[in-house]
This record gives structure tokens, C-alpha cells and sequence, in this order.
């Protein structure tokens, strides 16, 4: 009897140990859940407000492309007048940006600083409102801007803006129009316009005599005469 009494008290103090890791082992699997859980949730608020803060992004975006719907450009140069048209659905943030420099007279007085035939002229420099090329090319805004790439391919008559080596930095002032086909730059640059009349003037500005080699590689594609903008006129 007391060897019975012995067996039954071992297994039930071996079940008890059992079940007491079971509970332990239960015990902290649950309170791994609840961090999990915590987390889960914490993790499930910010990605709410971020997804907020996303939406009040792109409907301000919106917002702006619908209010820079239809405006064109008119830019009086040296050589004729050119004129384009803006793509705030894929710019909107480029498009306002030439747009209030140009109403505010940001643009005038600079020159094509720089033209290469069968490629494209580039201009929007303030460092080219003077007589002196050397700098040209090298300036900007205080602030520059985040890039907008896009769809749209490099084509004649396309406006895109250009940029440093270094895409991190954003664009600036500068801009370029296209006057070959340049599949290289596509989703590199970001495109938000298109000449629509003056297309002859963009032909013969870059076409225009450069110094070439006499004056270094820096100057090699500046027009010996300078080239200005006089003026940019907005109008829808």
C-alpha cells in the first residue's frame, strides 16, 4: 500500500512539474504576443499617419496642377519669340517653379549659355546675366527642388530641366529644350513642357557659332554672341 501511495504521489508530482512548464512556456509565449501585438499596433498607427500625411501631399500636388491647368509661356530672345506649354500632371512642382521665376522676372536678361546642334539649348543661368561666360553654367536658386521624373520621352521641342552629376541634389533654375531625340536622358531628367510654336527659333539658336575649342572645354558649346532672354511672358 505505502509503495502505491509512493508511485501515485511521484506521478503526480511529476505531472505537476509538467504542467508547471507547460504554464511557463505558455506564460512567455504569450507575453511574446503581446509585444508583437504592441508593436503591431504601433506600427499600424504610423503607417495611418503616414498614409495621412501622404494624402494631404498629393492633394495639395493635385490642388497645384489644377491651378497651373492651361497656362503657356511665351520667352521673347534675341532671335524670336518661342512658346510653350506646361505638363503640371507630370510636373506640377517644375512647372510652378519656371513659372513664378519667370513671373517674376527671374529669367530675363539670361542667356542660351550653352547650344549643341542635333541635342538640345540650355539657359536659366542668373550667373549668365553678365558679360562674363566663364561662370556661366554654374549658377542657381538659393533652394533648389525634388526631381519629378516622368514618362514623357526627350524629344525636339521638349522642356526639361537640368541638374548636377548628383541626383540627391535636386534641380535648380536651369532648363533645356530639346532640339534632337535624347533617349538617354528619359527618367533622368525631369520633362515639364514642350514648345509648341517657335520651333525655327530653337533651330537656329542652336545652330548658333560657339567658341568651340579656342576657349576651353568649359566654353566649347557657349554662343560667341550671347543669346538672351529678354523676357518671359505668361498667358493662358
Amino acid at each position: 500500500m505505502k509503495f502505491l501511495m509512493m508511485i501515485s504521489v511521484l506521478t503526480l508530482f511529476l505531472f505537476s512539474c509538467s504542467d508547471k512548464a507547460k504554464i511557463e512556456e505558455l506564460t512567455k509565449k504569450s507575453e511574446q504576443l503581446n509585444i508583437e501585438l504592441t508593436a503591431a499596433k504601433s506600427e499600424y498607427k504610423q503607417l495611418k499617419n503616414d498614409l495621412k500625411r501622404l494624402q494631404g501631399d498629393f492633394d495639395r500636388l493635385k490642388f497645384l496642377s489644377k491651378k497651373l491647368s492651361g497656362i503657356k509661356a511665351r520667352l521673347i530672345t534675341d532671335l524670336g519669340d518661342i512658346e510653350v506649354k506646361f505638363f503640371p500632371d507630370k510636373a506640377p512642382i517644375h512647372c510652378f517653379n519656371f513659372i513664378t521665376r519667370a513671373e517674376c522676372g527671374f529669367y530675363d536678361g539670361t542667356q542660351f549659355h550653352r547650344v549643341m546642334p542635333g541635342f538640345m539649348i540650355q539657359g536659366g543661368d542668373p550667373n549668365s546675366k553678365d558679360d562674363n561666360p566663364n561662370d556661366d553654367g554654374q549658377g542657381g536658386p538659393i533652394v533648389n527642388i525634388p526631381h519629378e521624373f516622368n514618362d514623357i520621352k526627350h524629344r525636339p521641342g521638349i522642356l526639361s530641366t537640368a541638374r548636377v552629376g548628383n541626383a540627391a541634389v535636386g534641380a535648380g533654375s536651369q532648363f533645356f529644350i530639346m532640339h534632337g531625340d535624347a533617349p538617354h536622358l528619359d527618367n533622368q531628367y525631369t520633362v515639364f513642357g514642350e514648345v509648341t510654336k517657335g520651333m525655327n527659333v530653337v533651330n537656329e539658336i542652336a545652330t548658333a557659332r560657339t567658341y568651340g575649342k579656342q576657349r576651353g572645354a568649359a566654353l566649347a558649346n557657349h554662343p560667341v554672341k550671347p543669346i538672351r532672354i529678354r523676357r518671359i511672358e505668361l498667358f493662358r
